[in-house]
């Protein structure tokens, strides 16, 4: 008997940068700036090597959790 395997799409990683994300978020870069250090917020990023990059769908996920009415108005 001989196995069948699925082989899903790989799930397609978007990375911005800070003004990128501040634009989807409607904020300025310094605000996303001041959150990674103070955590305010605890908008999700990652490093990759020196550069600090934004996941788009982490971020929107993040935005939907503390706002899920916002991507209903858009």
């Amino acid at each position: 008997m001989s196995a069948t395997l699925t082989h899903e799409p790989a799930a397609v990683l978007v990375l911005l940068t800070t003004e990128q994300a501040a634009a989807l978020l409607t904020c300025s870069p310094k605000t996303l700036a001041l959150d990674r250090v103070r955590r305010r917020w605890k908008v999700p990023f990652l490093h990759v090597g020196r550069c600090v990059r934004y996941d788009r769908s982490a971020v929107l996920d993040w935005l939907a959790d503390r706002n899920p009415s916002a991507l209903l108005e858009g």
